[in-house]
């Protein structure tokens, strides 16, 4: 009896749903979003560049040491002094032209100034000023090189660890030394010198 009245409640909760509802109503009464497929986008055009022709002969490069004139030809002591235009320039620069120059247009430059085909080249006799300043920068650098070697031997004296050629070599640079520093007590300093030697290991 039990079982009866729970059966009977449950018929009461069904809900029944009209056979004139079918699934086709209930989505019609709602509203689905509209999609567009968008049109495809076209893919931008390939650009082709022609090709640049291959040159079968390139040109050389410009020889940036070719000149065209020199002037103002100088004999010195070392070489020659002169004025020339560089093709790659617009004006003269001086150039100073060896004969054992490393670059071959420095050696054709001094052919050119010896040969005489540009015309005689005096020489050039420095002011005293000039000479002056020769002589100084020779002599403080050859002073600095003393120093050096003075300062070398002198630390193996200074520490017992000389040998009788250290000894020696200390004397003799110093000797050469005190010759620099004495340079400007010659008569006919600056324009006729008489150098001291510079010390040689290999002759002791």
């Amino acid at each position: 009896m039990a079982t009866g009245g729970v059966m009977a409640k449950m018929k009461k909760q069904v809900v029944k749903t009209p056979a004139s509802e079918t699934v086709k109503d209930v989505m019609s009464e709602t509203e689905l979003p509209i999609i567009i497929d968008p049109a495809p986008i076209p893919a931008p055009p390939t650009i082709v560049l022609p090709e640049s022709p291959a040159l079968e002969n390139p040109p050389e490069p410009a020889n940036p040491f070719a000149y065209s004139d020199i002037k103002d030809i100088v004999r010195l002591p070392m070489g020659f002094q002169c004025l020339v235009k560089f093709e790659c320039q617009d004006s003269y620069l001086t150039f100073l032209a060896t004969a054992d120059d490393v670059e071959p247009h420095g050696r054709a430059i001094y052919t050119a100034c010896e040969s005489g085909q540009l015309g005689d080249a005096p020489h050039y006799f420095p002011t005293d000023a000039e000479l002056l300043e020769a002589v100084q920068e020779r002599a403080s650098r050859e002073l600095r090189r003393a120093n050096s070697e003075v300062t070398k031997y002198q630390d193996r004296v200074d520490i017992d660890d000389a040998s009788d050629v250290d000894f020696a070599m200390l004397r003799v640079w110093k000797t050469y030394r005190v010759g620099l520093n004495r340079l400007p007590e010659q008569a006919n300093y600056p324009n006729r010198i008489t150098w001291p030697v510079a010390p040689d290991a290999t002759a002791l």
